[in-house]
């Protein structure tokens, strides 16, 4: 037993000693990996607080805007007010479009152009967007489309919406979607896509208020 224990004491202290050594011959290597660790996670302490502080900043200025946006001043959004309360979405967007909330004024910035017919700029945000935010992930393909459906390059625009459809199920504008698809599809001569998404409507959304307009277009399809 005593035996076993000596030998057991000798090991431990045969490799302390060799750990030892090595720390003795290359402490100047240790040291130098244990300052570049330690930089290392001040440096992502430090960007963690940045994208915090950035999203707060993105957030307040969004707050700004917002009156602005939901009255339709879409180019005092852009550019800001003239009493210089607001620097606007694209500043904002150049600023902190990294951020949640910058990602989200992406989405904004692209429907204020796309609402000026400046289809090129809505296009680039629309596409740009890459947030987490599932409702906006699917507006953002859904404004993708509209882009599309304004240049009448009427098949994307429904492969798009139809697109955006099948991105969430919960989504509330689902039945919405269905409808530019079947209207779209109608539009590029596509009647058997356009008359599969109209069933679809009918089934999945019995009592949306698009199947009535979808009548409208639904009576060509079987002439």
């Amino acid at each position: 037993m005593n035996k076993h224990k000596h030998q057991t004491e000798d090991k431990l202290m045969a490799i302390y000693y060799k750990s030892a050594d090595f720390f003795e011959k290359n402490k100047k290597h240790v040291y130098t990996a244990l300052t570049i660790l330690v930089i290392a996670i001040a440096g992502i302490i430090l960007l963690k607080n940045k994208r915090e502080a950035d999203n707060e900043k993105a957030a307040v200025e969004m707050s700004k805007i917002q009156q602005l946006y939901s009255a339709g001043n879409y180019k005092q959004s852009i550019n800001g007010d003239s009493l210089g309360n607001s620097k606007g979405l694209q500043n904002l967007v150049d600023e902190y479009g990294s951020t949640e909330n910058g990602e989200a004024a992406k989405i904004m910035l692209a429907n204020s152009y796309f609402n000026l017919r400046d289809f090129d700029n809505a296009l680039k945000y629309y596409k740009d967007y890459s947030g987490s935010n599932n409702i906006l992930k699917v507006a953002a393909e859904a404004g993708f489309a509209s882009v599309n459906e304004a240049k009448k390059n009427y098949e994307e625009a429904a492969k798009q919406f139809e697109k955006a459809a099948n991105m969430d199920k919960e989504n509330p504008f689902v039945d919405q979607y269905i409808y530019y698809s079947a209207k779209n599809y109608f539009r590029a001569d596509k009647n058997a896509d356009s008359k599969k998404m109209l069933d679809r409507l009918k089934q999945d959304f019995p009592k949306s208020k698009y199947i009535a307009e979808s009548e409208k277009f639904r009576v060509s399809l079987v002439q």
